[in-house]
């Protein structure tokens, strides 16, 4: 895959050097906020490797640098206001696009939603990149719909920069499918992200736990995503993603 990565944070950049190491795939350029202070830079040179000959493009310039590096897919770990602007541009420039950026407002997951539908390729929206949390978030569902008379809480442990209840916590919520689910949310250094969901009544306690070691295993899914949605169409999301997974290995 000829790839796009938009967003130089922790995880844009562990992306960035996995494909660059891995070889698989090909990194065309790298895209930023427009007031970045990484624009025009060598994505190499800012990551800490060599220099690689691979731009850091202002989002403002991207539309023209996609279509003349001829990228397949744009993977984004920006922030949502740059992922709104450069879903624009893949849509209007039919690229593909693996969105992992989180924190939308309702209205926003809309219009991004809509992004994706109207594009001639396809948008996979994934703030849950992991094969691991998506599967926690079905086990979480089943046993919800099995067992009712149970109550839940989430726990969650991320960095201390984290916001206090993550997207991902959130969801879970919402798979659990319960009023108020109690999250609960630690923050301290070290953590990449542990997500412990428990269930339990007087006679018995369910505890799922996930965790992520390395920002690895975000790119990791990432890739997985950018490969799932390379020849599709429209607006999916990381379950579908998984659901073909699964369909590989039956």
């Amino acid at each position: 895959m000829r790839i796009a990565v938009c967003g130089l944070g922790r995880a844009g950049s562990v992306l960035v050097r996995k494909i660059l190491t891995d070889g698989r795939d090909q990194l065309c350029c790298v895209v930023c906020r427009d007031e970045s202070g990484t624009a025009g830079q060598d994505a190499g040179s800012v990551i800490g490797m060599r220099e690689l000959k691979i731009p850091v493009v202002p989002v403002s310039a991207a539309a023209e640098e996609l279509c003349n590096r001829k990228v397949d897919v744009v993977i984004d770990f920006s922030n949502k206001n740059t992922t709104l602007k450069i879903a624009e541009i893949c849509a209007d420039a039919s690229i593909s696009m693996v969105v992992c950026t989180t924190n939308f407002e309702k209205e926003e997951l809309q219009e991004l939603k809509e992004i994706g539908m109207r594009s001639l390729r396809g948008m996979v929206y994934a703030p849950n990149l992991t094969i691991g949390i998506n599967l926690l978030m079905e086990f979480v569902a089943r046993i919800s719909r099995l067992l009712p008379d149970f109550d839940f809480e989430i726990i969650e442990r991320h960095a201390k920069e984290k916001k206090k209840v993550t997207t991902t916590a959130e969801l879970i919520a919402e798979c659990i499918n319960r009023k108020d689910v109690p999250i609960s949310s630690v923050r301290l250094g070290g953590y990449v992200g542990v997500h412990e969901v428990t269930a339990a009544n007087k006679f018995q306690r369910l505890t799922v736990v996930h965790e992520s070691f390395s920002r690895e295993a975000f790119a990791d899914g990432a890739l997985m995503a950018a490969g799932y949605i390379i020849n599709k169409t429209g607006y999916h999301e990381m379950s579908d993603v998984i659901k073909e997974l699964e369909k590989e290995h039956v």
